[in-house]
Order: structure tokens, then sequence, then C-alpha cells
């Protein structure tokens, strides 16, 4: 604390020494409004040394931070700098959006009154927020001055075609923020506005606002196209998004797009080898919820377990009725085990075999059992799924962590966006940055890239998806087709389930059913394929919910310069202009 309080007292100090040693008695702004839209300024600075200096430094701010974070920037050009109407050495440099002169000859000292006059043009600093005004909103002497300002006079020149009675005005004095309105302006001889404030202490000053008819003035806004590039320029951050989706679309080129497939051709079977819950991941490289249902199904048809169906054991009238026109649906499904498992089934469908016939249900085991239990080995189940694919060579890496990797870093920028946003009290940078999060966030269910081979199977997967989606339409002849079967239905229904066809492929085999599949074991004693397909369909969406169930367990106005009205919201310090400066 104490530390603190000896700053204080040292920059005060420093302060009221640097005040004492020098001070402006006159700053004489004169702001001529030109029609193509530029301010030329000319400041004339009389200022009285009482002790020895070099000269002055004037600072001259070119870009422009806003509450919300966004920056403006305007063209600042020097054209000249006089001292006592004649030449004076300076230099120039720009540093944190400031232009920064200092006007003197550093092999030499002065005392006494001298007159600076420094003329300079910018550009871009009219403000086009209302349809039938143009706003002046000008930082008039700065707020950042180290001395005192005896006396200050702005004098402000409209184009030819504006009239001073058309132009309302105001002003404001005192420290950066302050709203205290400044004296009325005035026109002078010459049609001018003329400001003026008295007595200024370091670091107050003299802004003003001024509302100039647009039809009068003839000046020309500036398209939507020139903003645009104006605030791109200001505001660097802004090109962020454009250079994370070149980005992101360069690394899918090169490192997710899969390899071209080539023309798709009706196929009547499976790749071989393929289970379907194989089929179902490369599909849309995601191990699915029906892809687990459609590995189930084909371990029915591959004889390795029985599905019957359960009801209620005694049927009111109305459900005798509902059966009869066959709109009953099961109460419950019930797999039973007619083999064990071998070495036929793959890692995964051994997994899934085990887990539906685990140590407590060894020979059968209803599907409402697994309420709230095979949760536990989905991961299991899924990390096997695509480990085998791997293993086979259809991906070179795991589908499902690459689209996490890539989700997580989008999650984490579009976090980072927002907190940085919120730290640096800077909206458009935080827009910008969690847009790049968005960006890396959708191509991440892109990503994930397969082998020629599995390019290759998925090709076969979607002809047999075609042949599949195509055999509804009445008369479809494909060359070479297999005849309708119940062995054909079969063997291509866990595939159907998995491509999501599975209502299209049953309603072709209704009537060639006589007698249900050994697989398959139906509560009504007459068997209808559109039963059957029902039931499949009631199969599905039941073992998808109950494979994922889990228990519960126990987060001021605005204005000219803030895009407003000129006047109501404007305060000292506001708008373009500014800067300070102090002696050498």
């Amino acid at each position: 604390m104490r530390r603190i309080l000896a700053f204080l007292l040292i920059l005060l100090s420093v302060t009221v020494v640097a005040s004492a040693s020098l001070r402006i008695t006159e700053f004489r702004a004169a702001i001529d409004v030109l029609e193509t839209g530029e301010l030329a300024v000319s400041e004339r600075l009389d200022v009285d040394f009482y002790t020895p200096h070099h000269g002055i430094i004037r600072e001259i701010p070119y870009s422009y931070r806003r509450p919300t974070g966004e920056r403006l920037t305007v063209d600042l050009d020097l054209v000249s700098i006089s001292h006592n109407e004649g030449t004076v050495p300076y230099t120039t440099r720009r540093s944190g959006g400031m232009l920064i002169l200092r006007i003197g000859d550093p092999n030499k000292t002065i005392s006494g009154t001298h007159t600076y006059t420094i003329c300079y043009k910018v550009n871009r600093a009219l403000l086009f927020n209302n349809e039938d005004y143009i706003q002046l909103y000008w930082n008039v002497t700065g707020n950042d001055w180290q001395i005192p300002i005896d006396h200050v006079t702005a004098l402000v020149s409209l184009p030819e075609g504006v009239t001073g009675l058309d132009v309302p005005t105001i002003s404001y004095v005192g420290y950066s923020g302050s709203t205290t309105r400044g004296q009325a302006a005035q026109l002078d001889s010459e049609g001018r506005f003329m400001f003026e404030a008295s007595a200024l202490s370091p670091g107050e000053g003299l802004t003003i606002d001024v509302a100039i008819p647009r039809e009068a003035s003839g000046i020309i806004a500036p398209t939507a196209g020139q903003r645009a590039l104006w605030f791109l320029g200001a505001n660097k951050y802004a090109f962020l998004p454009v250079i994370t989706l070149v980005g992101m679309f360069l690394v899918w080129y090169y490192k997710g797009k899969d390899p071209r497939k080539g023309t798709i051709a009706p196929r009547f079977e499976p790749p071989r080898g393929m289970h379907p819950g194989e089929a179902g991941v490369l599909i849309d490289d995601r191990a699915d919820l029906p892809d687990i249902s459609a590995m189930v199904i084909g371990l029915a048809v591959k004889g390795y377990l029985k599905i019957k169906e359960v009801r209620e054991e005694e049927l009111g009238l109305a459900a005798k009725v509902k059966e009869l026109f066959k709109r009953s649906s099961p109460v419950d499904f019930e797999f039973i085990k007619r083999k064990d498992a071998d070495v036929k089934l793959s890692k995964v469908e051994k997994t899934l075999f085990d887990a539906i016939f685990d140590a407590d249900h060894q020979e059968k085991r209803s599907l409402s059992s697994m309420e709230n239990e095979f949760y536990k080995v989905l991961p299991a189940i899924k990390s096997n799924l695509y480990a085998g694919l791997i293993k086979q060579g259809y991906y070179p890496h795991n589908p499902e962590r690459i689209r996490r990797s890539n989700a997580s870093l989008g999650l984490m920028i579009l976090v980072g966006g927002i907190a940085l946003g919120v730290g640096m009290a800077s909206l458009y940078l935080g827009i910008s940055i969690a847009i790049c999060g968005l960006i890396v966030l959708s191509f991440s269910p892109i990503m994930p890239r397969k082998t020629a081979k599995g390019v290759g199977a998925l090709r076969d997967l979607l002809g047999l998806a075609e042949y599949i989606g195509r055999a509804e339409v009445e008369k479809m002849e494909f060359h070479d087709a297999p005849e309708k079967s119940p062995q054909l239905f079969e063997k291509l229904l866990p595939y159907a389930i998995a491509l999501n066809l599975t209502s299209i492929w049953t309603k072709q085999f209704e009537g060639m059913f006589e007698q249900p599949p050994e697989w398959y074991a139906g509560a009504s004693p007459v068997f209808s394929g559109h039963l059957f397909a029902l039931s499949m369909m009631h199969l599905s969406s039941g073992m998808e919910r109950t494979f994922v169930s889990a228990p519960r367990t126990s987060s001021s106005g605005r204005s000219a310069w803030g895009g407003g009205s000129s006047f109501g919201g404007g305060f000292s310090g506001g708008g373009f202009g500014g800067g300070g400066g102090g002696g050498w």
C-alpha cells in the first residue's frame, strides 16, 4: 500500500512540475470540412516556457478503440509544422495508434513564449449514422495534455452549400467522460462556427459535436464495401474466421477427405466378411445405437439367439380386438440363447453377445432387464467396433477419436473466445474467435477419413442400399438380381436395419412367409409379414432406448461516436481527434 501511495505521489509531483514549467496560453484549432469528406486541421499553439525546453511533443491518435472492443482508424497525413512562422526540426513516429511529433532542436533550448503550428489532413473522421445528417464528433484539444491550457478556440468551416442556421451543434468540456456542456457555438463574420473553452487543467479538454445536413453538404457517404474494408483493415482479427475456414478446409482436403468413391452400382449382398454393425459405421462414420441393434438381429439370423415377443398373460377384450386387427405391440422382448459364441464371431459381436447373456442371464434375458445396465458396456462395444474396422484396414484412425478431438478443440476455442472477449472488453474479438471455434466444430463431423479399402466397401454398401431402397418400386428390374426368397430376406434384414431401410425391405416380402423365421417367435397365433415388420421396428426402437438408458445421479445513452444521435450522449474526450502532449 505504501508503494502505491509513493508511486501516486511521484506521479502527481511530475505532473505538477511539468505544468509549472510550461503552459499553453492559447490553443487555436481550425477545422475545415471539405466536400471530399476530408478534414483539414490546423492547430496553432502559443506556449509559455518558464524553464528551458527543446520544444513540445504532440500526440495525435489515428486509431480508436470503441467500448465494444473493435477499432476505428482514420487516414492521418501530416502536412506541415512551423515554429514562430519558420521552420523547425521535428521527428515523427507511430506507436500505439498515435502519431507522435517531437518538435524542437535537440541541440538547443528555448524559453519564453513560442508559437507552434501543426497542419494535417484526416480522412474517414465523419460519421454517417443518420440519414439526414453527417456528424463531426471531434476532440479538439485532446484530454492527455500534461500541462494546462488557458484558452481554446475551435473554428469549424463547412462546405459552401451549408448554412449555419441548419446546423445543430454542441460541445463538452472537462475530463474524459464528462458530460458538462461547453459554451454555445457562435457564427463569426466568415460563417464559421466558433467554440470556446477556458482554464483547462491537465487532463481536461474540449470536444465538439456538429450535425451537418447531408444533402446540402454534397459529401458522399462511403459504401458498405468501403466500410467493411476499413473495418477489416483496422481489426486484423476479423480475418481469423476466414483464415480458420481456409485452414480447416485444407486440413480436411488433405487429411479428412475420403478417396473418390467412383461409380455406384446396385449390389445384392454386403461386402464379404462385414457384419451389420460395421456396415452401419461405414455409412456415417459413427457407431450408433441402430448399428448395435442391427448386430443383435444379425446374431439372431446367424443362429446364436432367438427373439421372442412377450405380451401380457391376461389380455382384455380391447387388446384381443387390437391383436385381431394386427395393431397390438409387444410389451417386451426376450432373447434366448441358441448356441455359445464361437470363433466365427468377430470380437465386437462376441462382446455384444456376452453383454446380453451375462453371468446373471446365461440362457435367456428380457430386453427390459437391460434397462439402466447395458449402457455400461456401450463404450467397450463401440471401441471394439472401431478397432475391428481399423484392423481390417477400413480406417487409418478411430473416427470417433478424430471427431471428438476436433470437436474438443473447437469447443475450447469457442469458450476461449468468449472468455477473451469478456476479459479484454472486446465484443468483436470475442465473436471473431468464437466463430473460429464454431468453424472447427462444424468440420469435426467430416474429419474422419476412410482408406481406399474403406471407400470401396462404402461403395458396395451404397450399392446395396440402392438395391434395397429401389426394390419397392414396382417392376424394377436389376440385372442378375437374386430371386426374392425368405433366405434373401433374412440375410439382408440386419443390413437393411443398419441402413435405415427396414420398412422398405420388409414390405417387399409380405405374403412370402407362411411361417416366421426360426430365430423369431411372435405372440400372435397368426403370422403376418406386416406384423413382423412392425415388431422389428418396435424391437429396434426398444433396443435403442434401453441400451442407452442410465440411472439418474445425484449450473447511458450513445453519441454520434457510438452510432446514436448527435446529442444527449456525448462527452468530453469522445469522438475522433484528441491526444495530448507536453514539453521536452
